[in-house]
């Protein structure tokens, strides 16, 4: 590895190390919002957001609709393949970026910074969430592509009930630049890659 490569991830250690901050989020909203059949017709890719930031609700309600915990022994929104729960969420906002703690319905920050000029591809929105794999744990890699797509139509549909906007999102991951800066910041071992990126936030 060039010098010139490990100065820029020096760089980048030395702004995201810190000690860890732990946000305690409000319950989930499990009652009301849009019914489950009128969700699924409303479903729609948005890509078109007012900036404002979502409330501490709303990111709450988002988060536990992707993979929070539903019930006891750790039973979660969204299946996983031989139940292996290889997925963490993260929450890129303006303020810095956050690991969901499902167990806690807490956020951990992880980077001061705010990344979310590096998950958005060519949609702007004032919340990215990141479906992260650890695909050691995982049953197989493409299981874990299936599991994603689980947590994605949660969030959709959790989104839409509501009545915010969602847009899963890939082509962020065609900047191999960006891909490597976005997984140094957020400090992802080797095995854990960084499945989807999914916009939300309050529709224009």
């Amino acid at each position: 590895m060039s010098k010139s490569v490990l100065s820029v991830l020096a760089a980048v250690f030395a702004v995201c190390a810190f000690s860890a901050e732990t946000i305690k989020l409000p319950p989930p909203q499990k009652e009301g919002g849009t019914p489950l059949f009128a969700a699924l017709a409303q479903r729609r890719s948005m890509r078109s957001y007012a900036m404002e930031q979502l409330s501490a609700q709303e990111l709450s309600t988002l988060l536990w609709a992707g993979f929070g915990v539903s019930g006891a022994g750790d039973r979660r929104t969204a299946p996983t393949a031989v139940n292996r729960r290889e997925y963490t969420l993260y929450a890129l906002l303006a303020d810095g970026t956050y690991k969901y703690l499902p167990q806690d319905n807490a956020l951990e920050k992880v980077c001061a910074e705010d990344l979310r000029g590096l998950a958005g591809g060519n949609v702007k929105a004032p919340v990215y969430i990141l479906l992260v794999a650890d695909l050691k744990r995982a049953a197989n890699a493409e299981y874990a592509a299936i599991d994603a797509g689980y947590i994605s139509q949660n969030l959709y549909l959790a989104a839409t009930a509501l009545k915010l906007g969602s847009c899963a999102l890939g082509g962020f991951r065609r900047n191999e630049m960006d891909m490597t800066t976005l997984r140094t910041k957020l400090k992802l071992a080797d095995d854990q890659k960084i499945m989807l990126s999914q916009a939300a936030g309050k529709i224009k």
